[in-house]
């Protein structure tokens, strides 16, 4: 890992707000109620994130299509809420998936965090791409580099038709078993060998006499990887394939330099008044809030017994591990049960931005309700709270059952030890977020 500490994720930016864009829900401003709820998922893992934006040497056009800017009000929102999470952020030159993919080649980030494999075809080593989304859970596959190099991905994309979210469209009929052979020949490298040696001007020749070549392999039985004739495969190839628009960006993509790269992200600390402020204003506080606060807790007792550099400004939330009934002893299996006490410090800064937001009487009655419970309970990552601070789970309820979590560790590291073996670039996992309804 980039730290000791905990894994460091670079996310695309610039993705999450265009999803956002199409984000609708019963509530005041749902993009950026998009956005807040997938930064509060973020906030409750024990990562560090650093969210990259595309900046203004993105390509107009993908896919034939004109690319519409995201609105300044909503970038500038996300960056709002992103200091106040105490997240990273900066600006790419170019696409904010090249930047990221030299972050992940160059050791800046363990993952970049994707919904499409772009960042992968730049050359990124590690894609977490969210399969799969619901109120409690986000279901993720992981994809780590494979057997086949960052030509041999710009290849596969350009070929297969519709198999990928990227801007390339792909040649008609081209399914991925197809075009990873084609990659896997002498002819699909053959291409890449060409332009490294070649000047910029020169790469339309280059690639239409490549073009004739891989026609001319395709209607010829048994060559390398492709043990059948592919004559209508070759007959859709248009005369222009591939691109060379399209293989410029992905070859010479406008980002940093090597030298002024950014350095990598730290652990962060939210800004609590800006954050309460801003929910307030954006919206109408939420559960990610505190049990975010207690993650930030545990990794600086964490860094503090590594013996890492400390925060400033750091909190203390946690008080004590609660009981747990017996139909959650499921959940319980890999995570632990919390009850946190909110520090007057906290309370006060609270009080100070909400009472000035709040003047009719229902609302001060729920604020000073708000005041007398700052008892709050929260699931958080058992092996996280055992390194950080053992003595909490010195009392723990035995229906934790310590000894099938360690269990279910040991069959996760085996399985990814043969996922390695046998060459296996997928891995899936399932992180959940729950909250408790019953109470301590």
């Amino acid at each position: 890992m980039v730290h000791n500490l905990a894994p460091c994720i670079g996310v695309d930016a610039s993705r999450w707000m265009f999803t956002a864009k199409y984000y609708h829900a019963q509530t005041k401003n749902p993009a950026q109620a998009s956005l807040f709820k997938r930064m509060g998922c973020l906030f409750h893992l024990p990562v560090i994130p650093i969210f990259i934006f595309d900046g203004p040497g993105c390509p107009a056009n993908k896919c034939n299509k004109v690319v519409k800017k995201t609105p300044d009000w909503l970038a500038a929102d996300f960056k709002r809420l992103l200091v106040g999470f105490g997240f990273s952020y900066c600006k790419a030159p170019g696409k904010a998936e090249a930047e990221l993919a030299m972050l992940s080649n160059v050791g800046h980030i363990d993952a970049v965090m994707s919904e499409d494999f772009d960042t992968m075809v730049f050359g990124a080593q590690c894609v977490i791409r969210i399969k799969d989304k619901s109120d409690s859970k986000y279901l993720i596959e992981v994809h780590e580099a494979s057997q086949f190099s960052h030509n041999d991905l710009i290849l596969i994309a350009s070929l297969a038709e519709g198999e990928y979210d990227i801007r390339l469209e792909g040649v008609p009929g081209c399914s991925v078993q197809t075009a990873a052979g084609i990659a896997r020949t002498c002819i699909g490298k053959k291409l890449f060998n060409a332009l490294e040696v070649s000047e910029i001007g020169h790469y339309h020749h280059m690639a239409s006499m490549w073009c004739q070549d891989l026609c001319t392999m395709l209607d010829t039985k048994g060559v390398g990887q492709l043990y059948s004739h592919h004559c209508s495969l070759a007959s859709c190839i248009p005369s222009d394939f591939p691109k060379v628009s399209v293989l410029i960006q992905y070859l010479h993509p406008v980002r940093l330099t090597l030298e002024n790269l950014p350095a990598p992200p730290l652990l962060g600390q939210p800004d609590l008044s800006r954050l309460l402020k801003l929910y307030e204003e954006l919206f109408n506080f939420s559960h990610y809030i505190f049990p975010g606060l207690v993650i930030c807790e545990l990794l600086q007792d964490l860094s503090k017994r590594c013996g890492l550099e400390q925060p400033h400004n750091s909190v203390t939330v946690i008080s004590k591990v609660c009981t747990v009934c017996a139909n959650q002893c499921k959940q319980s299996d890999s995570e632990v049960f919390m009850s946190l006490v909110v520090p007057h410090a906290i309370l006060t800064k609270i009080t100070l931005v909400l009472h000035s937001m709040h003047e009719n009487d229902t609302q001060k009655k729920a604020l000073t309700q708000f005041m007398k419970n700052h008892k709050v309970c929260t699931w958080l990552s058992w092996v996280l709270a055992l390194h950080a601070q053992t003595n909490l789970l010195d009392n723990r309820d035995q229906t934790y059952k310590p000894f099938k979590l360690c269990c279910n560790i040991i069959a996760t590291s085996l399985t990814s030890t043969v996922a390695s073996q046998t060459g296996d670039a997928h891995a899936f996992s399932s992180l959940e977020i729950s909250s408790d309804k019953s109470g301590a």
